[in-house]
């Protein structure tokens, strides 16, 4: 323990030169920092103090430690980058609404996620319960090795603790490392209820803003701008719950807001994912039809057997369909009414044109193999569904979007919030913000 102590002194206060670790400056708006290079693994309790400025060189784990990020700290990952916490370690990174924590690309203001200026993000790994045969799995985007599994194997975890990610901001990242092979901008791996992620914005990622493959974890107050693919992304099993998530589209930029799926080898392995989400946000990028990631704008996929409950949610502006329950297994989970769409707004979301349209047109009209017409689905009287102008105050802004509703708005009302201790009951409005806009002062929006 000695020994632990003298080291993070020797490395955090003195700034001498650690392993993986160089000192520098850097200048950011005239306040010079002392700038660290980390290119080696995190492996003694350490803690990285917001006076410097982090420069993550390589894939850089946290392994058997826990690294806890001081508030206002900036850490910049390099091309090829991504901090990874394995399974056996935590990642503490509780910043504040006057200071957050920005993960961001090391690149100049201006050319950030432009070309190949991108890093690879942040990745979690748990010891929860996933349903791959084994309960174990290789990350995504990853070579295969120890550090890069997560799972609790026959004897899962759903109480593990991943760490805290709170008052975050993870900017420009999802590189790929090759071809079909990408990373997130944050990606939750078998992590447990005991994980904290709380004010979490992931902006301008390459591949999906959040994916969650697996495992319990909870997510609050989210905002997920402009990824190239997905807003969120499950897989595997993932039976936590989400509150207050926010998904923007932007022009030529984005394919689904949510993709849910169980197992993609196996639609009916459990644990089937079943997440319970209420007062969700989605925007889609409605009429722009380009696109530089994956397909057109659509706003949720249920697919391979996934099932889930989303409540007292807006869904809007999407030019290709905002629902669609793709295949037999995940029809049978709406059957069963463990895939469930209930009290919430649909606007602006055609299959022919960019019009409102009512009845809803929300999907395809119906697929032969599994007998799903969405817009019948969503319109029994029972789910108190509505197609109506959410009024928001400014959802399409690129750089300075406000997705608050207007007074009077019509989603100020209708909000039923599920049941449990995760929940705010409070939130009786329908979308992720009301009165009360919890965006503000720690997030940020920046083209590049």
């Amino acid at each position: 323990m000695k020994l632990l102590k003298v080291s993070l002194l020797f490395c955090s206060f003195a700034l001498l030169a650690c392993p993986g670790a160089k000192p520098g400056t850097v200048t950011d708006g005239g306040t010079t920092s002392q700038r660290i290079d980390v290119a080696a693994d995190v492996t003694a309790d350490t803690t990285w103090l917001k006076t410097n400025t982090y420069v993550l060189k390589t894939l850089v784990y946290v392994d058997n430690a826990t690294l806890t990020i001081e508030a206002g700290t900036t850490i910049l990952g390099e091309s090829g980058s991504a901090l990874i916490v394995t399974k056996s370690a935590k990642l503490i990174a509780a910043g504040t609404a006057t200071e957050p924590i920005v993960f961001t690309v090391n690149a100049p203001s201006g050319m950030r996620g432009l070309g190949n200026n991108n890093w690879g993000g942040v990745m979690l790994n748990g010891k929860a319960a996933i349903n791959v045969v084994g309960g174990d799995n290789l990350a995504e985007g990853v070579v295969d090795g120890p550090k890069n599994r997560y799972g609790g194997g026959l004897t899962p975890d759903n109480s593990h603790n991943c760490g805290t990610l709170k008052y975050v901001r993870i900017e420009f990242a999802g590189q790929p490392l090759s071809a079909n092979n990408e990373l997130n901008g944050l990606t939750l791996n078998a992590c447990g209820s005991g994980t904290v992620i709380d004010y979490v914005q992931v902006h301008r990622g390459i591949d999906d803003g959040i994916e969650i493959f697996g495992g319990t974890v909870n997510v609050k107050h989210a905002v997920i701008t402009g990824s190239d693919d997905d807003g969120l992304d499950w897989d595997q099993g993932w039976t936590g719950n989400a509150q207050f998530v926010v998904i923007q589209q932007l022009l030529g930029r984005g394919n689904l807001g949510i993709e849910a799926d169980n197992n993609r080898t196996g639609q009916d392995l459990v644990p089937r994912s079943n997440p319970t989400l209420s007062n969700f946000t989605l925007i889609g990028r409605a009429p722009d039809e380009s696109n530089s990631g994956e397909g057109t704008s659509r706003g949720m996929s249920y697919r391979v057997g996934s099932a889930g409950k989303l409540n007292s949610s807006i869904i809007t502006r999407f030019n290709d369909w905002a629902m669609f329950v793709d295949g037999s297994s995940s029809k049978a989970q709406w059957d069963a009414q463990e895939l469930v769409v209930k009290n919430s707004v649909f606007f602006k979301n055609p299959v022919d044109g960019y019009q409102n349209v009512a009845p809803p047109k929300l999907a395809d009209g119906g697929v032969a193999v599994d007998l799903a017409n969405e817009s019948d689905l969503v319109a029994a009287p029972s789910l108190n569904n509505r197609v109506v102008d959410p009024q928001l105050t400014d959802a399409v802004s690129a750089t300075a979007p406000n997705f608050k509703p207007a007074a009077g708005s019509p989603v100020l009302t209708g909000g039923v919030v599920p049941t449990g201790a995760f929940f705010d009951a409070t939130a009786t409005f329908v979308g992720a913000i009301g009165t009360t806009d919890w965006t503000t002062g720690w997030t940020a929006y920046p083209e590049n």
